[in-house]
Formats: C-alpha cells, sequence, structure tokens
C-alpha cells in the first residue's frame, strides 16, 4: 500500500483522488442537506 501511495504522490495524482474525494463528499453533504429540507416541510405540511 505504501508503494502505491509513494507512486501516486510521485506523479501529483494524489491531488487528483484528493479532490475527487472532495467533490464526491460535498456532493453528498449537500444531497443530505437537500433530503432534510424536504422531510421538514413534509412533517409542517402534516401537523397543519
Amino acid at each position: 500500500m505504501d508503494q502505491l501511495t509513494d507512486l501516486l504522490r510521485q506523479d501529483g495524482k494524489i491531488w487528483v483522488v484528493v479532490a475527487v474525494m472532495g467533490i464526491v463528499l460535498i456532493g453528498w453533504l449537500v444531497y443530505l442537506v437537500g433530503i432534510g429540507h424536504r422531510v421538514s416541510k413534509i412533517e409542517r405540511r402534516a401537523h397543519r
């Protein structure tokens, strides 16, 4: 595993991996916040 990490660091590809992981995590967070807003909207309608 260390050899793969060293190879990615040498080529500068480690930053591509970090960037992709960051984009995926940000997308996941936006998705969860969107679901939270939808659920709260449905809860408000149910309590009327």
